[in-house]
């Protein structure tokens, strides 16, 4: 219902601010490398990995030749070694230089191999040392410090900015838990209690039913026992559930209910959520003395009251007409008297309460003061918002709750 929103947008701006950090540090190391990038000593680098490159592919192609002809030759060489179906081959010297060619070849065969290995492999490393070196002439020429530089200063200014932001977020936040936070709580508490209470009350009425239709003795043990083991020992009657969580319901609604209007008042005054009030005058004249019977005050606590109300609202103060003759006062002299306020004296044939209720109708920013419960206007939108807001006229003070307004008078 009533959420910390400024706790929510604090952590928001935590992580805007935790971005625009790592960018211009980012930024920052992306400078300090074009500042001691050494161009030239890189072309120079670059230029000689490239001339020991193309003699790595000479001296690699020299080899893959050798390994073509060595691999040839260790063919036509084993061909005349093999034994073959003539006995006068078998004892050949031809035969002989060929299996000892074989030996010698295979010989050759593996260190060529072994060089190509070799050869490949720094080639392999010449290739990726030059595609470094590229990327990074690129990577030079490419990066405008200038731009970067001027970008840094920009998110910094907005890095201060957030940071500003977020430390008027953050005392907002503590406010709003220092205010409301402990009532929130007990509101939540209260809450989510009574949605336990709403599944027992439901589930207690299932138990009902289904001993209404149990057809056997039996069948309603089992049901008791049931019973017993969802709410717990000694709880086995689903009536006695029934009525002990119908009556915690009804205490609970009671808290639940005053902590609700308690935490709106907080919520409304923390969020800024009243800018104007329209004050029934007329109200504030009397006060209330032992027995019900009522004391015409005049102007006595209004005087007190608008000039602090109007310090943080705008404020309008509205009379019925037969204030006129009670204080011997014209308009003008009712306007002069508050002066932070703007005045409306209703005409002889109008009333002020439905004016009172109209000034804030079309305005969910304006509240209404009254004593009155304006029972025959409930089609008001601020009656059907709760925007009516009830003043307190003590002996030596006058005091608005809901604004935490107490003024001596």
């Amino acid at each position: 219902m009533y959420k910390n929103h400024h706790a929510q947008r604090l952590a928001s701006l935590k992580r805007e601010a935790e971005q625009k950090a790592s960018n211009i540090q980012h930024l920052q190391a992306e400078i300090d490398w074009f500042d001691s990038f050494d161009q030239e000593t890189n072309h120079s680098r670059l230029a000689k990995v490239q001339r020991d490159g193309q003699v790595l592919r000479e001296q690699l192609a020299q080899v893959e030749a050798g390994l073509s002809a060595a691999r040839s030759e260790l063919t036509q060489a084993r061909g005349t070694a093999e034994a073959g179906w003539s006995p006068l081959h078998w004892f050949s010297s031809e035969r002989s230089v060929a299996k000892r060619q074989v030996d010698t070849v295979e010989v050759r065969l593996r260190q060529l191999e072994q060089r190509r290995k070799g050869l490949a492999s720094g080639l392999d490393d010449s290739e990726r040392l030059e595609l470094r070196l590229l990327a990074d002439l690129q990577r030079y020429r490419a990066f405008d410090s200038l731009q970067a530089r001027s970008t840094i200063v920009l998110m910094s200014e907005e890095l201060h900015r957030l940071q500003g932001v977020s430390e008027e977020v953050r005392q907002a936040s503590e406010r709003w838990e220092a205010a409301a936070g402990e009532v929130f709580r007990y509101w939540k508490t209260a809450h989510d209690q009574l949605q336990a209470l709403e599944t027992d009350i439901v589930d207690a009425e299932c138990y009902i039913d289904a001993l209404a239709n149990a057809a056997t003795g039996r069948e309603r043990a089992i049901i008791h026992a049931r019973c017993e083991e969802r709410f717990g020992n000694g709880q086995g009657s689903p009536d006695r559930v029934l009525r002990d969580r119908q009556g915690q319901q009804r205490k609970l609604l009671r808290d639940e209910e005053k902590l609700k209007r308690r935490l709106r008042d907080i919520v409304r005054l923390l969020d800024n959520e009243i800018r104007n009030l329209v004050v029934d005058g007329n109200n504030l004249c009397y006060f209330n003395e032992e027995g019900g019977k009522q004391r015409f005050i005049g102007l006595d606590a209004l005087r007190a009251l608008i000039p602090r109300l109007a310090l943080n609202y705008g404020v309008t103060l509205v009379f019925d007409p037969g204030i006129r003759s009670q204080l011997g006062l014209t308009d003008s002299a009712l306007q002069s008297a508050f002066p932070q306020a703007r005045v409306l004296v209703m005409p002889r044939t109008v009333g002020a309460d439905h004016p009172v209720l109209a000034a804030a109708e079309f305005d969910a920013e304006t509240y209404v003061i009254s004593n009155d419960h304006f029972g025959e206007f409930p089609d008001m939108a601020v009656v059907r918002e709760q925007r009516v807001l009830h003043a307190l006229l003590h002996r030596d003070s006058v005091q608005v709750p809901q604004l935490q307004v107490l003024v001596p008078c």
